[in-house]
């Protein structure tokens, strides 16, 4: 049975919400063991994950119907997006302390709020980082826990959502590191640089396992004895959802980006092109996944649909309200 209940705004928040996540988690494993004492650099991709969170925080609010009450997800026991929103937002408020901290490079008119803030900047990432790390899990967990829709309920969805969400936040810090507001000096040049090498290499890695588990997920559903994860499987494999998944996920989305890496040394394909697919292979899985909402018939289901009234019915195009009383 399919309703869609979930639209392509609750995708894209989950997409970048990952992102987010991801770039978060990198930044501060980078900030704290690789390259201490040169935070600065990843000012610009920290002010990224800000934006993917207010847009993901935007497509949140309207997806819930009535953007007035969004306070109620935090009041509402049951609410299945309230602990995904808590952790957005005490990792967007660590990280706009973090970003405010080297803002004087870049307007002065900060000079004084980034001194105060400055001494503090690598706890704020760390914080922002943890909970980048929560905002990545939970994006999998939320949906493998719906117990109803077969093609979520797997422990392998959370895997991949994290891996995809750390490779997608690898991407976008190669695409950014070290630019505004960063102060351009020879030394964070060579931290950029380290941390850019490494970033390649990670994401190699990354991307072969996100292979690896994606595959995993969807063959093991084709083979397995539950009918409605096998039909949605199987749309994916040889159905309707056959070309994204086969040309635009896994060739287009991962083996392209995979080869770049591999073989494009430090050129524009291999620190522009990849990142970029690899984004877009990201963005691409959420959509597929979130769409493929496929859930067994609860009793008796089919029947009252079946008896329902079609909208176009003639009784219904003539009924109206208080007067058709019978």
């Amino acid at each position: 049975m399919k309703h869609h209940y979930w639209e392509p705004p609750i995708a894209l928040y989950l997409f970048l919400g990952g992102l987010a996540g991801g770039i978060l988690f990198l930044s501060a494993i980078f900030n704290s063991f690789v390259i201490p004492g040169y935070g600065e650099i990843f000012a610009f991709p920290v002010l990224i994950s800000l934006i993917c969170v207010a847009i993901g925080c935007v497509f949140l609010v309207i997806d819930l119907g009535q953007p007035g009450v969004f306070w109620r997800v935090w009041t509402t026991a049951t609410s299945i997006i309230k602990w995904g929103a808590t952790f957005l937002v005490i990792a967007a408020v660590f990280a706009l302390l973090y970003l405010v901290a080297y803002l004087d490079q870049a307007w002065p008119i900060f000079s004084g709020l980034s001194q105060l803030l400055l001494p503090a900047a690598d706890f704020f990432l760390i914080v922002a980082g943890f909970f980048g790390l929560c905002i990545m899990m939970y994006t999998g967990i939320m949906l493998s826990t719906l117990k109803a829709h077969a093609f979520w309920a797997t422990p392998a969805l959370p895997v991949l959502f994290t891996i995809s969400a750390i490779s997608t936040g690898c991407a976008a810090i190669v695409l950014s590191i070290g630019g505004w507001p960063a102060q351009i000096t020879l030394e964070s040049l060579l931290a950029a640089a380290l941390v850019l090498e490494i970033l390649h290499i990670v994401d190699i890695v990354l991307v072969i396992a996100e292979l690896i588990v994606l595959l995993t997920m969807v063959l093991s559903f084709a083979g397995a004895g539950n009918v409605t994860a096998k039909k949605a499987a199987m749309r994916w494999i040889k159905g309707s959802y056959a070309l994204p998944f086969w040309v635009g996920m896994v060739f287009i989305g991962l083996l392209v980006p995979l080869m770049m890496y591999i073989g494009g040394g430090h050129s524009a394909a291999s620190t522009i092109v990849a990142p970029v697919l690899v984004l877009c292979g990201g963005c691409l899985l959420r959509f597929m996944v979130v769409n493929t909402d496929d859930r067994a018939d609860i009793p008796g289901e089919i029947r009252y649909y079946n008896r329902v009234a079609k909208p176009d019915a003639e009784f219904v195009k003539k009924w109206e309200y208080g007067k058709n009383i019978f």
